[in-house]
This record gives C-alpha cells, sequence and structure tokens, in this order.
C-alpha cells in the first residue's frame, strides 16, 4: 500500500567546540498510515532515530561525544511529543484541499562498482536512488534476470538539502564473463520500475 507523507522542519543552529558551526535540526515524517518517523539531522547527515518500538534514540553514527550520547532520553522524549502534532499537521494539509494529492517525487537512480570490474575478483555493486519523495522505497537485484537476496544490504535514507532522500542499496558479487546483473528501484511516484543493469561490457 501506498504511503503518502507530509514532512516538518525544525531547524536551530548550533556551534561545535571548534570554531565551525553546524546545523541541528529533527526531521519528522507524518505518514497517512498513522506512522510516524523521526530523524535527527546534523549538516544533512541523520544521526539518530526514534524507535517507538524500543522507546529509544537509535544511534546511526557509531562514534560520537559522550555529551550525545548522554542526551539520546531527552531527544526520545521530544520525539514522541510529535505523534500528536504529526496527525494533526497532516489532518490540516489534506483538510485545506480535500482533493489535491501529496507531494510526489520520482527517483532517478544509476548503478555502479566499489572497485572497477575485474573479472573473478570479489566485488560491490552499489545502486543509487535520489531525489524521491515520501521515503519508502524498494529495491529488487537480479542477476541474469533471476532475483537474488543473497549478498544485499540496503542502507537507511539520507536527506537532501531539498527535503527529498537518497538511499543506497549493494550487493556484493563477483563478476563472471557473460553475467548481468540490474537493480530495479520501485516508488510510487513512478508509473513503472526505473531498471539500470551492469553487464558484461563494464567487464
Amino acid at each position: 500500500m501506498a504511503l503518502s507523507a507530509i514532512i516538518l522542519l525544525i531547524s536551530t543552529g548550533a556551534v561545535s567546540a571548534t570554531t565551525s558551526s553546524h546545523q541541528f535540526h529533527y526531521i519528522y515524517s507524518c505518514y497517512e498510515s498513522n506512522d510516524v518517523r523521526v530523524d535527527v539531522v546534523v549538516d544533512d547527515v541523520v544521526i539518530a532515530y526514534a524507535d517507538f518500538n524500543k522507546g529509544e534514540m537509535v544511534m546511526a553514527v557509531p562514534k560520537l561525544p559522550q555529551s550525545v550520547k548522554e542526551w539520546k532520553k531527552r531527544a526520545y522524549e521530544i520525539a514522541k511529543t510529535s505523534i500528536a502534532h504529526c496527525h494533526s499537521s497532516l489532518f490540516t494539509a489534506k483538510g485545506a484541499d480535500p482533493g489535491s494529492p501529496m507531494r510526489q517525487e520520482a527517483p532517478d537512480s544509476f548503478v555502479y562498482t566499489r572497485y572497477g570490474g575485474e573479472e573473478d575478483v570479489f566485488n560491490t555493486l552499489y545502486c543509487l536512488a535520489n531525489h524521491f519523495y515520501p521515503a519508502t522505497i524498494n529495491f529488487t537485484w537480479a542477476k541474469n534476470g533471476v532475483e537474488v537476496t543473497e549478498g544485499v544490504f540496503n542502507l537507511r535514507y539520507q536527506h537532501n538539502a531539498d527535503g527529498t532522500f537518497h538511499r543506497i542499496s549493494t550487493l556484493t558479487f563477483t563478476p563472471q564473463e557473460g553475467d548481468v546483473y540490474s537493480c530495479k528501484v520501485e516508488h510510487q511516484a513512478l508509473q513503472q520500475p526505473l531498471t539500470k543493469t551492469w553487464g558484461k561490457e563494464e567487464i
């Protein structure tokens, strides 16, 4: 089932211990399914997100100052207050023009390798989907037309400065002559799936 969302941004400037400044804000994603997603973003990088099932903030960046880690509990309390606000804002936005569709942006995508394409050398394929909205997106990898799931890993989505998202899916593999790999991207703003291939011509 397709999900539509409205994103609310609350931003405040912050200064680090050094002389450089950083942009810090919460991003609230409010879905018609009643789901709410809350991310803490610093300089367009998600450093933490609220897990409402576990009742805590989950750190998305492994190495952070102790002061930031101690801030997790307070951040989660702030995130919880967003649930009612998100539902209210989404209801208001839809009520302003009940017949108008929610914002949708179709992704663009491309496939590339980590180490070129030398035959018989273990490698990683990357499938980047960019500039899409809302955040829900699906990746499907195939080898010679047959879907593969082993070696697939989907990274968490990231925010773009324009309010859209980007996300990467990876596939570990060993190139062999004649093999063709493909990455299919599905998103509610696409009229049909977007498929990019990588094949023997790259080896």
